[in-house]
């Protein structure tokens, strides 16, 4: 099974594509990186620029999973706005490529791959890197925020559990 992993947002969207064993035991890493759209376009062409990049990869890679960050803001809102934007393109893509979503929150990859819900980016990396047996961690913390969905997405489905979007 490939999953894609995406952890959203306007300026900078992290994705990862994973690939998974039958027994789930096994993962893979294809593909990490990192979407940068150019600050001084505009919010339509920022999104038109995701949504054409996350279809390309889904057309790439073909995953049959979707994984992407549930975000909770309580203080800036028109950062959740943005993010709330990038959310929906990448949700358009899983639907146009037919794809399963399923959404955690960051606290739940923290606590899934370090056991401590209020890991640093440090210790994620660190995990990630330990779990996927990498010789280096993933350099950006946005692609390896997208690495730590997927891989979150693929340890509660050992344990039976999973939220779907």
């Amino acid at each position: 099974m490939i999953v894609l992993g995406i952890d959203p947002g306007t300026a900078k969207m992290g994705y990862s594509v994973i690939e998974v064993s039958a027994t789930g035991k096994n993962i893979k890493l294809i593909k990490s990186d990192v979407l940068i759209t150019h600050q001084d376009l505009l919010m339509q062409n920022r999104l038109k620029f995701l949504y054409r990049e996350l279809t390309a990869i889904a057309k790439q890679y073909s995953p049959s999973v979707m994984v992407i960050e549930r975000i909770f803001f309580n203080v800036n809102a028109k950062t959740a706005i943005h993010v709330g934007q990038a959310r929906g393109v990448a949700l358009l893509a899983a639907a146009d490529k037919k794809m399963e979503v399923f959404e955690y929150t960051a606290l739940e990859a923290k606590f899934m791959l370090t056991g401590y819900g209020r890991a640093d980016k440090k210790q994620m990396q660190q995990a990630v890197m330990e779990l996927l047996d990498l010789d280096s961690i993933v350099k950006s913390d946005d692609a390896n925020d997208a690495v730590a969905m997927a891989i979150c997405y693929v340890q509660k489905g050992l344990l039976g559990g999973g939220t779907k979007e």
